[in-house]
């Protein structure tokens, strides 16, 4: 597969304004695709970036040039990750129907899937994560696809267009959707009708509340840490940390929030791609959501470089079993000696080892379950997948 033929070169005017010295900033420190240095040995690299100026499909309209602002905003921070090689790939092509873009990103996130390269996606509109689902339809195991959205894009009804509000209900109708966890992370509850809800968790999904996680963003880390693909709409920020959303509100993550998000996403070994998406600029003053998205970009890699590939199956874990009447059954917890992470342990069997399904939990999990009480997600996977 030539990459060459799915991007269109990097092409940004000279910045007229850097805090830093240019031999000291992003732009000096990653490889970057233009008309003179095409794509070329594309596994050497640990992260590719790349941008999609699409928005064909978006409720609202205008996210489209949001790539190349987030890019300018990128390539003027501190470099600071001498071991990794970054390649900014450019913007995909914009050739074809918008079911052409879905299969090119399947096909590019496949491509740099199998070279184990995580990608970074600057969106044009969340619709575009059915592109990045499409990569898993012949994965062998569970797979995780979380969002952080201020509302769940689960909207249903037969006499609905199709678009970046509701794009969640194509997820289920995908090949190999069987082995899907779905979860939203930062609803807010005056944005999501009880009904979407209640039809989101009958199918086994979960959906988290902005103040819940607010309440301790530790809490987010376990989902963050199982999930492949991540995708984030800037609406879930507050407006005054990011203007430029295309359906901003008064309430929602905080601009560092996001970026300690974001910095768990990096450091998952399970992620394969992030997207970002839902950012106007014609609505950004001083390109102010553009520097926060870019910040955030920087985080995650930061997150990336920090990465500890451990799973309970090998490494230093203490193993805990918990008796308790609510489930009849024990249930099992690992921590890790290194890190303090914890694991948990649902009789569900994953397609790929027959053996049964480890997903990531919290310490108050387990406190959880010595007071006899189960936890939220081993019911939730008991009720997809048993």
């Amino acid at each position: 597969m030539n990459l060459n033929d799915y991007f269109d070169p990097v092409s940004l005017e000279k910045p007229e304004f850097s805090h830093l010295k240019a031999e000291n900033t992003m732009s000096r420190a990653i490889t970057i695709h233009t008309p003179d240095n095409p794509i070329r040995n594309i596994a050497d690299y640990n992260i590719a970036i790349y941008g999609v100026r699409e928005d064909r499909n978006a409720f609202i309209k205008g996210s489209s040039p949001a790539p190349d602002k987030v890019r300018e905003k990128f390539y003027l921070l501190a470099s600071a990750f001498k071991k990794l090689r970054i390649i900014d790939l450019g913007n995909l092509k914009n050739a074809g129907s918008m079911d052409d873009i879905y299969y090119a990103l399947r096909d590019v996130t496949l491509e740099l899937m199998e070279k184990s390269i995580v990608s970074i996606i600057i969106g044009g509109s969340q619709d575009l994560g059915i592109g990045l689902a499409r990569a898993f339809e012949n994965y062998n195991s569970f797979w995780n696809f979380t969002t952080i959205d201020s509302r769940i894009d689960y909207e249903s009804g037969s006499s609905l267009k199709f678009h970046s509000g509701n794009y969640l209900k194509q997820l289920p109708q995908q090949k190999n959707s069987n082995n899907l966890i779905l979860t939203n992370l930062g609803h807010q509850v005056y944005f999501t009708p009880l009904k979407v809800i209640d039809e989101f968790e009958s199918k086994g999904y979960s959906s988290h509340r902005l103040g819940s996680l607010r309440s301790g963003l530790k809490k987010s880390e376990p989902f963050i840490r199982d999930t492949h693909i991540l995708s984030i709409d800037i609406n879930a920020v507050r407006q005054s940390d990011a203007p430029a959303g295309s359906s901003p509100g008064p309430n929602g993550f905080f601009a560092d929030e996001l970026c300690q998000l974001t910095r768990y996403a990096g450091a998952s070994k399970n992620l394969r791609s992030i997207l970002f998406s839902e950012l106007l600029p014609e609505n950004d003053p001083n390109d102010h959501t553009s520097h926060l998205v870019a910040q955030a970009i920087w985080y995650f890699i930061e997150g990336y470089s920090i990465r500890i590939p451990e799973t309970p199956a090998n490494g230093n874990y203490k193993k805990f079993i918990v008796s308790t009447s609510a489930a009849d059954q024990n249930l099992i917890f690992y921590k890790s000696n290194d890190t303090d992470r914890w694991w948990m342990e649902v009789p569900v069997k994953d397609p790929l080892s027959g053996k049964d399904y480890i997903f990531s939990c919290s310490y108050e999990d387990y406190q959880r379950a010595c007071t006899n009480e189960i936890p939220d997600k081993w019911w939730n996977l008991m009720r997809r997948f048993s």
